[in-house]
């Protein structure tokens, strides 16, 4: 570690290179600028280059002096014991991303708008939009977050967390969770149990004993391991602290919000996988699938700006919710979570900016299978139009690129209409 003084018009970090650097601005004034972001700033404190804590990320901003102003350079090695122990730093890098990504998106996909809308339903607001075209077409019963039953469940563990166990208790009993998924049928006896297990101790083994004969998949779920560490007394690390005060199991076919919705929070996946669509009356347009430690909603929730996409879910979904005035309590309560967000923003950058060099088509195909995972792709049962939002392809044919997949032993058609990857 070495701290530098530098004069003006010194350029720090170069666009697309590999940084050999942390920079810590001590003090001074630094411009940042991305043509690829198009993004610019300029700031007088600060850290710069933190792509180097991912191998091989080269970096998405120039850095150059702008008066006098001194730097500490730190070594890779040393970055992320020294992000660990300065919190603050690490909100501060979310929202830096954060604020990239937005200027990407303002770049990229100002003119993307949904298309084909139905005249009759031209007075509809999109949230009206998306629910009309999930209930015609999806033809199954979804659910939404601020739901009755899931709200509940949401009240009981928010009494849980302040102590008031009989209260909590007194609320998980209300909620009738029978139509729902059997992993959060699973949930709620999990929490109803604890309760019980705490105002009566000496039901603890048989109750324990109960959850693991009727559900095998207990072991699954963080609720069941901070069951365990709670009746049993042992320590509760920072991960499962971290879920016990904000993390919630969320059932399959839930839509968590709809686009043109405001945004008060965001959340990280856990486990499970989300859909994000772009919906109209007759159409969803799938944008992306996100899945394990992916962060969704965040520019909405730091920005003040509509939700851009509809997002539902297509499996239980284990996630910790992320307010903007609880990002900074998080991060200090567990500064290894917000470490993980930083890392997935920076890999977000890096996709699109791999996505928007020069690529043949089967560099993209074989890229977007790699990315998604042959697992998330056959468990979301897509359609070969899906694919073909999913994957950006829209320099191919759509029966074209069907073709290619069926030739190339990449993927076969199920009964039921939907490709499965090899």
């Amino acid at each position: 570690m070495q701290e530098i003084l530098y004069t003006p018009e010194k350029i720090l970090i170069n666009e697309g290179e590999i940084n050999e650097y942390l920079i810590l601005l001590k003090e001074g004034k630094l411009e940042t600028f991305s043509n690829f972001c198009d993004y610019k700033a300029i700031e007088n404190n600060g850290i710069f280059g933190s792509e180097i804590i991912l191998p091989g990320i080269k970096s998405f901003e120039s850095v150059r002096v702008v008066e006098n102003s001194r730097v500490v350079l730190m070594e890779k090695e040393l970055i992320e014991k020294f992000l660990l122990s300065n919190y603050s730093l690490i909100v501060y890098l979310i929202k830096k991303y954060i604020s990239k990504i937005i200027s990407l998106n303002n770049k990229m996909f100002n003119s993307m708008k949904n298309e084909n809308e139905n005249i009759a339903d031209k007075n509809l607001s999109k949230e009206e939009i998306s629910k009309k075209y999930l209930n015609i077409y999806r033809r199954k019963k979804f659910n939404h977050i601020e739901d009755e039953e899931i709200k509940k469940y949401f009240k009981a563990r928010n009494l849980f967390n302040k102590g008031n166990i009989k209260e909590a208790l007194e609320e998980l009993k209300k909620i009738h969770y029978s139509e729902f998924d059997i992993y959060f049928q699973a949930e709620i006896e999990i929490w109803k149990y604890l309760c019980t297990i705490l105002l009566f101790p000496d039901k603890k083994y048989y109750l324990e004993k109960t959850l693991k004969e009727k559900y095998h998949f207990i072991r699954e779920l963080f609720s069941f391991e901070i069951f365990e560490r709670i009746i049993t007394n042992s320590h509760l690390e920072k991960p499962l602290v971290t879920y016990l005060k904000s993390g919630y199991l969320i059932p399959a076919n839930t839509v968590l919000f709809y686009e043109g919705e405001f945004g008060e929070w965001a959340f990280m996946i856990l486990s499970g996988n989300v859909r994000v669509s772009k919906i109209n009356a007759e159409e969803e347009k799938l944008l992306a699938i996100l899945s394990n430690e992916e962060v969704v909603g965040e520019i909405a929730c730091f920005k003040n700006v509509l939700r851009t996409a509809t997002v539902f879910t297509s499996t239980p979904l284990q996630i910790i919710i992320i307010e903007k005035d609880n990002l900074d309590e998080l991060v200090k309560g567990n500064p290894n979570f917000g470490l993980k967000i930083v890392k997935n923003l920076i890999k977000r950058l890096d996709f699109e900016r791999y996505w928007n060099s020069p690529l043949s088509f089967e560099e993209k195909l074989n890229y977007m299978i790699k990315k998604y995972g042959k697992n998330i792709l056959n468990s979301s049962k897509l359609k070969s139009e899906e694919i073909y939002d999913l994957f950006r392809l829209n320099n191919i044919n759509k029966n074209e690129l069907v073709k290619y997949l069926f030739k190339s032993n990449i993927a076969t058609l199920r009964p039921d209409g939907t490709l499965k990857f090899l």
